[in-house]
This record gives C-alpha cells, structure tokens and sequence, in this order.
C-alpha cells in the first residue's frame, strides 16, 4: 500500500482517478528516458604520428640493419613482385599496360632493390640498396656496405631490379604510405619535372 501512495502523490491531481496504473507505467517509461544513460567506456586512445615520432617506432636503429639480412627480404619480394609484373612485358598500346602501370603504382616495396636514377639532391644519384622501409616521402635503404641511407621520393628517379627486368619508377608517384596507396585510385600522370 506504501508504493501505491508514494505513486499517487507523483500523479497530477486530475488524473488520480482515471486509469492510474497506465500512468503509472507512463511516468516510469519516463523517468527511465531522462535519466542520464552510463556512459560506455571509450576505446583505447591510439598514438597520434607526434607519439609515434617521440617514442621511435618506426626508427631503424643504423648499426642493426644488415645487407645480408635484407637479401632475405628481397627474396621474399621477389615472389610478391612476379606476381604483378608479368612475365610479358605488354606494349604501351596494349589495354592490359594500364593495370600494370597501375598495379606497380601500387604496389608496396618493402624488400625491393632500388638504383637512384636522377633526383635534385645529387649526393643520391646511383646508389643502390634494398629498401628495409618504405615511408609517405621516403625509402629508408641499406647498401651493400650495411649503411643505412634514407632517400627522398618526391624529387627522385627510381629503377626497380628484379632479376633481369628493371622498371623506371617515379617517386612522385609513389609519395604516399603504403598502405595508403594500396587503396588509392590512380590517374595516369604525365612525366614529371625533376
């Protein structure tokens, strides 16, 4: 009888003898949609690209990386590699051209050995390695003289060597993560300046 008049005071005085145990269960319906719901507990806060940056990640500590040990990584490349490039080499006015242009565009070239071809900064010019890390603007490649070298893409010529075939890359094209450009559709771009 206590919680059947607690209930009736909360009942306006003109509703207090029509129908009270529908407004009963009105009145709970609403007291429960204004309460103030839980919040549920965020996920996991991730690290920004500054947080990332300041505790070193993604750094490659110089004197760890090997050439000996980037071989390996080479020859796993090499199978990913063969199975975008085709064996057929298709000419420029073939329609099958595009899809290669654009599957080695996107392509991802972690383990690929590089030659630098041209680039504004002249330091770089003909060096070869493989790259061990491959960055929105940058490869990070150890030569054969285990040096650590990072290289800008952005204003630079690139030769991909894979066994006996070699394909002219411009890094300008390339001047995004890796995973991005997985996902990235492509245009097909003029030869840039360097």
């Amino acid at each position: 009888m206590e919680a059947k008049s607690f209930m009736h005071s909360l009942i306006r005085p003109e509703y207090q003898g029509k129908s009270t145990e529908n407004h009963i269960v009105r009145l709970k319906y609403f007291r429960a949609k204004n309460q103030k719901q839980p919040k549920k507990p965020t996920n996991k806060k991730k690290l920004s690209r500054k947080e990332i940056k300041e505790l070193g990640l993604y750094t490659l500590p110089p004197d760890t990386v090997k050439y000996a040990d980037a071989l390996k990584l080479h020859r796993v490349w090499r199978g990913y590699y063969q199975t975008i490039f085709p064996e057929m080499q298709p000419d420029v006015t073939d329609p099958e051209y595009d899809k290669v242009i654009a599957s080695l565009l996107k392509a991802d070239y972690h383990g690929a050995k590089i030659q630098i071809v041209r680039s504004k900064q002249s330091s770089v010019v003909g060096m070869k390695g493989i790259v061990v890390l491959d960055t929105k603007g940058t490869f990070k490649m150890v030569s054969k003289d285990d040096k650590l070298r990072t290289i800008p893409k952005r204003d630079s010529q690139f030769e991909v060597i894979c066994g006996d075939r070699m394909v002219t890359i411009f890094g300008k094209h390339l001047s995004a993560r890796p995973a991005e450009r997985a996902v990235k559709k492509l245009k097909i771009f003029a030869i840039p300046d360097l």
